[in-house]
């Protein structure tokens, strides 16, 4: 009995926080493997029988710059989505500025803003607990910045490949609004990445968001791409 306790408290024994940041920078290689890129995104969301699609191309630079196009359907082209860090702002073509908006908000079904504009975990959360599972370590991770989309995920990842598995999400009251699972990885520009995540919507029943990844490419994206001012000119 006592060397059933001491293996348990050696399986759930927290990893020291430099050990930690290391998992979750080797988890963001799955989500945003290349300095400079550029690459297509597909939602799909499902209540139901019926299901709607929308189409991206996010431009991206480092951990903290995205730029994302609308590129369907039609009456969507034109729109752009501008991140900066923590900073999110909209450009539409018939109005006289880009509007500040919240990376919370949700872009289409479940996915929100900051899912699609932003693919690092470690630019805005750190670790604050981890725990050892048979196949999987869990990391608690909790927001550096309350405009952060979550106040608090939970990442299930796996032991041997520190791919992402699963991501429970929530809210700053502490209520569990979202579920995304890692169902689909695959190899662009020579590096393994996820390719289709299935976000479930904890708080409506049966609806679900399906967004997937396709024709990641390298490419030198200038600075000046990232910027207010150069908002509906690329």
């Amino acid at each position: 009995m006592r060397l059933f306790v001491l293996v348990l408290a050696l399986f759930t024994l927290p990893l020291n926080a430099e050990d930690a940041s290391a998992i979750l920078t080797k988890v963001d290689q799955y989500r945003s493997p290349l300095e400079s890129f550029v690459m297509d995104v597909q939602l799909t969301s499902h209540r139901g029988s019926t299901s709607e699609t929308s189409r991206f191309r996010v431009y991206g630079k480092g951990n903290d710059r995205s730029l994302v196009e609308f590129t369907a359907p039609g009456s969507e082209k034109g729109k752009q989505l501008l991140m900066l860090r923590d900073a999110m702002w909209i450009y539409l073509p018939n109005a006289s500025r880009p509007v500040r908006i919240s990376p919370l908000q949700r872009l289409m079904g479940q996915a929100s803003n900051g899912d699609v504009a932003r693919t690092s975990f470690k630019v805005d959360y750190t670790v604050s607990g981890l725990t050892q599972e048979e196949s999987h370590r869990v990391l608690d991770l909790v927001a550096k910045d309350p405009s952060v989309s979550y106040a608090k995920i939970r990442l299930w990842v796996d032991r041997a490949t520190y791919e992402p598995r699963r991501a429970d999400f929530y809210v700053a009251s502490g209520k569990l609004v979202k579920r995304a699972r890692y169902t689909g990885f695959d190899v662009m520009a020579g590096r393994r990445m996820v390719t289709r995540v299935e976000i479930e919507d904890l708080l409506r029943k049966g609806e679900k968001t399906v967004m997937t990844y396709s024709a990641l490419t390298a490419r030198d994206n200038p600075d000046k791409m990232f910027s207010r001012d150069s908002l509906g000119r690329w």
